[in-house]
């Protein structure tokens, strides 16, 4: 199904029987370069749309769960071969992830860093002992109805030992040089920075392949860079991407 999307011919499709969307520029760009929105479709799209008015084609798959599992990690990897022989693009993506769409990119670049170009998140969830959790009560509906159910045998006792949180895939991001542009709010009370970003700033400390930027007064939302006025500005976001993501084959 066709559609229009913020101005851009875009595509409805399915993709082993989940919902799956291209959009593309109005000029292609000449590596092919596309992004690969990992969560939340639509949702603060300000980065999205600078790449595709600057040649990049934008993709999207459903997940099954926000909280990252390796079938969803499969699927996309599956996803991008899909879509880089099926449009002629290029064989390595940009994931683009907010929040838990931190977690799902981190991940998926764990599993899967042949087919990673460069990387965006935001106020990423790496730590599963901190969201969702360190707090029973506020998170408990999270917890409950999203986590349990993705690892139903997981106590929160055990979360410590748990090997399947995104921040343990750091090492391997590093070791294959992925490289990383991360913002996140100074007042995020949601996804607490010292619990989760801190931890991959600090894996990937002495290296030049991660660019942190803190966004002052700025909670968890609204994802980007917002100036103390209130105006948006997220060039240096978009910029990074298209300046770093060909520097892999």
């Amino acid at each position: 199904m066709k559609f229009e999307w913020n101005g851009f011919e875009a595509e409805e499709f399915e993709f082993e029987g989940r919902q799956a969307i291209i959009v593309f520029p109005e000029e292609k760009d000449e590596r092919g370069n596309w992004a690969l929105k990992t969560e939340y479709w639509n949702a603060f799209p300000d980065v999205e749309i600078n790449l595709v008015k600057r040649g990049f084609h934008l993709c999207y798959v459903k997940n099954e769960s926000r909280i990252a599992p390796k079938s969803d990690c499969d699927v996309k990897a599956r996803f991008v071969k899909y879509i880089s022989e099926t449009y002629g693009l290029r064989d390595k993506c940009v994931p683009v992830g907010m929040s838990c769409g931190g977690a799902h990119a981190v991940r998926f670049a764990g599993f899967y860093p042949e087919l990673i170009a460069c990387m965006f998140i935001d106020a990423p969830v790496l730590n599963f002992a901190s969201w969702p959790g360190i707090d029973p009560q506020k998170n408990k509906g999270i917890w409950d109805s999203e986590f349990l159910k993705t690892y139903p045998d997981m106590k929160r006792y055990k979360l410590c030992g748990f090997t399947e949180h995104p921040i343990c895939m750091a090492d391997t991001l590093v070791k294959n040089k992925i490289r990383i542009i991360m913002v996140y709010g100074q007042e995020d009370m949601t996804v607490n920075w010292n619990e989760n970003g801190r931890l991959l700033e600090e894996a990937y400390e002495g290296t030049d392949l991660l660019t942190v930027i803190g966004v002052y007064g700025r909670g968890h939302h609204p994802h980007g860079l917002v100036t103390g006025n209130g105006v948006k500005d997220n060039s240096a976001i978009y910029n990074y991407i298209i300046e770093n993501c060909n520097k892999v084959d």
